[in-house]
This record gives C-alpha cells, structure tokens and sequence, in this order.
C-alpha cells in the first residue's frame, strides 16, 4: 500500500462546494445537498473506532467526497471503502479521490447487495449513508435499509447523517434505537444516528 495515504487530507472546503455548485448545474433534480458537509460532521461520521478497524466500509451517498475523505483518513491501509452514488455528475468530484482502497459506482444505493457480490466483498463492518430517507418512497426506504442490514456483519455499526428522523421508522424494526448525535456545526445542522446490527 501507498505510504502516502497515511498522509491522506480532507479537501478544501471550497474545493467540495465547486463540485457541488458544478454537479447542480448538470444535474439540478438529483443534487439535494447545499453545500459541503462541515468537518465537524466528518468527524462525527469517521471518527470512531468502529472505522479504524473495519476492513470493509460502505458509503452511501457520497456526494462531493467530504465524508469518502474522512473515512478513509481513519480506515486501515489494507481496508476498502465501496461508495454507491446516484448522482453522476459528482463523478468529476470523486474521481479527485486517488486512494487504491476506494471502489466507486454510480448507481441507486437499491443495489447494495448486487455491488457487495460484484465486489467479492461479503458481509462489510460499517455502512454510513448521507441519502435522505425522508424525501424518498418508503417502499423503497425500506428496502435499502434491509439491504444495509443485510449487508452488515452481526456487530456491524450503521450510520446516517440525516436532516429529518424518517429514518428511525425503517431502522428500529432490524436494528433497535439508535444513538445520536447532533451536529450544529453544519449547513443545514444534522444528526448522526448510528445502530449496531446485533444479530
């Protein structure tokens, strides 16, 4: 593995909030974020053993990359981190990212299971998700929150930063109560929700 990424920074806040500016512009009904994830919402997210020990890592919903920075800031050298992002248009913002640990697609997070088999990457340590559960079908909120269950080891961490507790509805059924963590430091404020698969 590269010595370098030992070195790995987050980039530049105005960096992210160009590409997203760029991404709205070629894709305006598909950006629902205003502006780049704060640091303290990265470190809210990253910072947590849970990541520094994982081998493997899901992100979903990495838009500009601030969080698919921090993850990969605090995982191991030989971990891997799979991002799924709909949004084709941040593919300029992501493709930035030159870290051999980091898989992109650029597809709807309803594929999880399908990228993880792709991948031959089994069940996965952590999964986090920036995608909005309240602006989405529930039908469908529903199935990719059992797909993240699925995909998760017993004793997995999942984690969602999110504007709105929609998602509770779909994760206390599989994973229980969550633990959160608001984070005012961010444009609009959010809360971490964080659950641990226990069985």
């Amino acid at each position: 593995m590269n010595a370098s990424i030992q070195q790995r920074t987050i980039r530049p806040l105005t960096s992210r909030l160009g590409c997203i500016v760029k991404a709205f512009l070629r894709q305006p009904g598909q950006v629902a974020t205003v502006a780049p994830s704060s640091s303290h919402l990265i470190n809210a997210i990253a910072c947590r053993d849970c990541v520094r020990q994982a081998s493997t890592v899901v992100e979903l919903g990495p838009g500009a990359g601030g969080t698919t920075d921090g993850l990969l800031s605090n995982m191991r050298l030989d971990s891997t981190l799979l991002a799924i992002e709909k949004t084709q248009a941040f593919d300029e913002s992501l493709g930035q990212i030159l870290d051999p640990r980091l898989r992109v697609e650029y597809a709807d997070a309803m594929r999880l299971l399908d990228f993880l088999q792709e991948h031959n990457l089994g069940l996965v340590d952590v999964v986090v998700s920036g995608i909005p559960f309240s602006s989405m079908p529930r039908l469908i909120a529903k199935r990719i929150t059992q797909s993240i269950h699925k995909a998760l080891h017993p004793g997995g961490t999942f984690i969602a930063y999110q504007l709105h507790d929609d998602v509770e509805r779909y994760t206390r059924p599989l994973f229980g109560p969550s633990k959160t963590d608001r984070v005012l430091w961010n444009l609009p404020p959010l809360t971490v929700y964080s659950w641990t698969k226990i069985q």
